[in-house]
């Protein structure tokens, strides 16, 4: 009896040995697990900023096209006007 009593706490302290191997090696992983994750949410930040840049000049740039188009169609429009109120005036 005596045999598998040491054997039972032999293998008791095995485990618990296990268990604390287990632990130190989380407490080992953990940290670069989260400098990992921190680097790769940075990285998507700038990608993302970098994304946002381009789109905000791509953005610039069409409302910048549509107000000179705006605007050259309000002074042909406007010049229409004009030249339909002379032909008005002068058949009149």
């Amino acid at each position: 009896m005596e045999s598998k009593q040491k054997m039972a706490i032999a293998g008791s302290g095995l485990i618990v040995a296990g268990i604390g191997l287990g632990i130190v090696g989380a407490a080992l992983i953990v940290p670069s697990v989260v400098a990992w994750t921190a680097r790769l949410v940075e990285k998507g930040a700038e990608g993302f900023n970098d994304n946002g840049e381009g789109a905000s000049k791509t953005i610039g740039t069409v409302a910048g096209t549509l107000h000179r188009s705006f605007s050259e169609a309000k002074r042909a429009g406007v010049a229409e006007i004009k030249r339909s109120r002379s032909d008005e005036r002068s058949t009149g």
